[in-house]
């Protein structure tokens, strides 16, 4: 069994489609789970969609809104694969550590 750790200080911020990514462990050929730091700001509008793998997201600061539901600080929010949720939105800003199984049992 390994044992994979990371400090997100040692982790660059990388800009990504909606705003700005930290990669704090991917699989190799994207075959297991992955987590990341989600920084979203104001520009940030992902439309309703749904992915084949369960998702899981942890607001660490500011606030995420999806749907018409506001997500504030210390909220965990769990989607099940293929269940359609959004839009997503950060109007005031949010960051959010995001884990999912992606690629797994495939």
């Amino acid at each position: 069994m390994a044992i994979h750790a990371v400090n997100e200080n040692d982790v660059e911020k990388k800009k990504s489609g909606r705003g700005y990514t930290k990669w704090l462990h991917v699989s190799p050929g994207g075959s297991g789970p992955e987590m990341m730091i989600r920084h979203w700001g104001p520009d940030t509008d992902i439309p309703v969609h749904s992915h084949p793998y369960h998702e899981m997201f942890y607001v660490l600061e500011g606030e995420i809104e999806i749907g018409s539901t506001i997500y504030a600080a210390g909220s965990c929010i769990y989607i099940e694969k293929d269940t359609p949720y959004g839009p997503t939105r950060a109007p005031k800003g949010g960051k959010v550590l995001r884990y999912a199984e992606a690629g797994i049992g495939k």
